[in-house]
């Protein structure tokens, strides 16, 4: 199971949704926000008086761990082609581009007639979704141990330049010649003149 990516990556997206429902729903209790995930979710399919039965949270709870086991396939095959370098910033970056994006553009317009948010409430869904990408990181880290495909391509091309070198040696070395006293030729020759008229 563990060497299938897509199994896997699906583990890995329903695991790290775990923790931000977790931490979603700490907030929750603490007076953070006024209402749940799930029910965030839900507001795409239900009608806003429905949102408070327990249909709502089953609803969404289906709708999120689905698109949380795509999100983790998407990520681990990331993660294969593009390397493990920066994993957890990549990670972070992921969960927090999947709130821009999803509760951001597509939930937002929905959610906003049905479940009016408070400054606080976004605030809560920004942390929860840091959490979702810092653990998609982790346990990619941790369960994902398959090369990235960079480094296989890498390993190939070495393969295939032992198997069949494409530069042959040459034949010969080339000549080189040596001076071995360069003085020689750079020193000037003193000529003595010779006395013309004899002395007597």
């Amino acid at each position: 199971m563990l060497k299938d990516k897509i199994m896997l990556g699906a583990l890995i997206g329903i695991i790290s949704v775990t923790f931000k429902l977790i931490s979603n729903y700490a907030m929750y209790m603490l007076g953070w926000t006024n209402i749940v995930f799930w029910q965030i979710v839900a507001a795409r399919f239900l009608d806003k008086n429905d949102l408070s039965k327990p249909a709502a949270l089953f609803i969404g709870a289906v709708a999120d761990l689905t698109v949380s086991a795509v999100l983790g396939v998407l990520f681990v095959y990331f993660i294969y082609f593009f390397g493990r370098k920066y994993l957890l910033i990549k990670g972070i970056g992921y969960g927090l581009l999947i709130w821009a994006t999803l509760l951001g553009t597509l939930l937002g317009q929905s959610v906003e007639g049905k479940l009016p948010q408070t400054p606080s409430g976004i605030i809560v869904t920004i942390i929860a979704h840091f959490i979702f990408g810092l653990s998609m990181a982790v346990f990619t880290k941790l369960l994902f141990k398959d090369d990235a495909a960079s480094n296989k391509l890498i390993e190939k091309i070495k393969l295939i330049k032992a198997s069949f070198p494409l530069v042959p040696e040459p034949i010969s070395k080339p000549i080189s010649f040596k001076i071995k006293n360069k003085n020689t030729l750079s020193k000037p020759i003193k000529l003595k003149p010779k006395k013309l008229i004899k002395e007597d």
